[in-house]
């Protein structure tokens, strides 16, 4: 669990103080030295990760793209600020070295980066985790360690992941619009534009669909250890928060693809307009070369080739004998009305359900009275227990949630009157094991 968070520290007041959101994201050109110092470091060029200041000068002169000389006491202005959070100096070697802030800058914005040219891991992180959890189900101390140690270690992963996943689609379907562009392009190219942006869209909806079912695992397997441990259950709902937010953020990215589905449609329209153009071309070639001109006392005409049939320019108009029918001589015979039989096993069936709606609503208005006179009686009911009461009674969940929700909602409505508490601890009940609620109790204020 995570530590508490002191609550007289003002993170938006502090960020805006002088200088230091300047401090902690540096300008560009700065920013730019420092991941130039990173690069090097990783490549191994600096002996111990340790630098000098003429390093950091020359990595200020790389990115400062002027043409006159810029002052090498503005760079050692840059580094006295960097060093409130990016750089540290040992003075007997006289070197530099990153602090932790610049080392965790630097290699969260390249894993960011390179996240959009890699393959994503979601599918195997949440294959992993789904596994590791079903592994641990007959430990009380192993479902623990999932839950404190092995689920939280993957969180940051998973919210990367996502974020990869996601600047993936975006970056397919921005390839897909660019794809519709074909003035420049020969139908190969286009096809080989488009087959490779749809296999980088299908792999992505597997991705998806893959992750959504982990997710469902996980969850379906955690319902099962749902117990009187408040430890368990409090982890085992932060871990339900996690998942909404993972599934919420799927769903965003599902919404994102089915972008792509009018563009596939104008992809095709596109495609097939130079194919049709093509053959129109062919079969205008193919008259010019077999056709020919005649001239018969001076009016010309085209003569086709002999399997093509000349078109028939002028039809003669047809003559027809119109003949008035008088309707009061021949008058329409009156159409016969139809009679519908009713069906009665369905009207029957009809009326049962309604009538079934109906005592359903006496009931919940009844278990609503029982409930308010109760409040007023004793001055406090315990609204979880009633809950099971009222499934036990009238076999009907629906009914019990029904009552509930409107309750809840009529406490709310009077707050002068009543107080709702809600202990985040499980109600559970022997005979509906698949059934868990908060406890809840609401107490009569006046």
């Amino acid at each position: 669990m995570s530590n508490p968070i002191n609550t007289n520290f003002n993170f938006i007041k502090i960020l805006n103080e002088e200088k230091t959101y300047k401090l902690l994201f540096p300008e560009r050109e700065i920013g730019l030295a420092i991941v130039l110092i990173y690069e090097k470091i990783s490549d191994g060029v600096f002996e111990d990760e340790k630098f000098t200041e003429k390093d950091l000068h020359e990595a200020f002169e790389y990115v400062y793209k002027t043409k006159v000389r810029y002052p090498k006491e503005v760079y050692s202005s840059h580094i006295m600020d960097l060093q409130e959070y990016f750089l540290d100096y040992n003075q007997e070697s006289q070197k530099y070295f990153f602090k932790d802030y610049a080392s965790k800058f630097c290699k969260h914005a390249k894993e960011t980066l390179i996240g959009a040219f890699n393959p994503t891991r979601i599918q195997e992180i949440c294959s992993f985790l789904s596994n590791s959890l079903l592994e641990s189900e007959d430990s009380i101390d192993k479902l623990k360690f999932w839950l404190k140690e092995t689920f939280k270690k993957f969180e940051p992963d998973l919210r990367e992941q996502i974020d990869f996943l996601d600047r993936q689609i975006t970056e397919s379907i921005e390839l897909l619009k660019k794809g519709t562009d074909f003035t420049n392009q020969n139908f190969l190219e286009i096809l080989v534009a488009t087959d490779v942006s749809m296999n980088n869209a299908q792999k992505h909806v597997a991705e998806l669909r893959s992750a959504y079912s982990e997710t469902k695992t996980i969850r379906g397997l955690l319902e099962q250890k749902q117990n009187q441990d408040s430890e368990i259950n409090e982890l085992i709902s932060e871990v339900y928060s996690f998942v909404k937010y993972i599934n919420d953020r799927l769903n965003s990215i599902d919404r994102k693809l089915d972008r792509i589905q009018p563009k596939i449609r104008q992809l095709f329209s596109i495609l097939s307009k130079p194919l049709l153009s093509s053959k129109i071309e062919k079969f205008i070639h193919f008259l010019l070369y077999k056709s020919t001109l005649e001239s018969n006392y001076g009016n010309k005409s085209i003569v086709f080739p002999s399997n093509i049939i000349s078109p028939q320019i002028h039809i003669a108009t047809p003559h027809f004998t119109i003949i008035d029918k008088d309707r009061e001589l021949f008058p329409s015979k009156p159409k016969e009305r139809k009679k519908y039989a009713q069906n009665e096993k369905v009207i029957e069936e009809n009326i049962k359900k309604a009538q079934y709606k109906i005592n359903e609503i006496d009931t919940i208005r009844n278990w609503e009275k029982y409930i308010l006179s109760e409040i007023e009686l004793k001055g406090i009911i315990k609204l979880s227990e009633v809950f099971f009461k009222i499934i036990e009674e009238n076999k009907s969940s629906q009914i019990a949630v029904s009552v509930t929700f409107n309750i809840i909602k009529y406490v709310y409505s009077n707050k002068e009157k009543y107080k709702l508490e809600i202990d985040k601890e499980l109600e559970t009940n022997s005979a509906f094991k698949n059934i868990t609620l908060w406890k809840m109790k609401i107490i009569k204020l006046v």
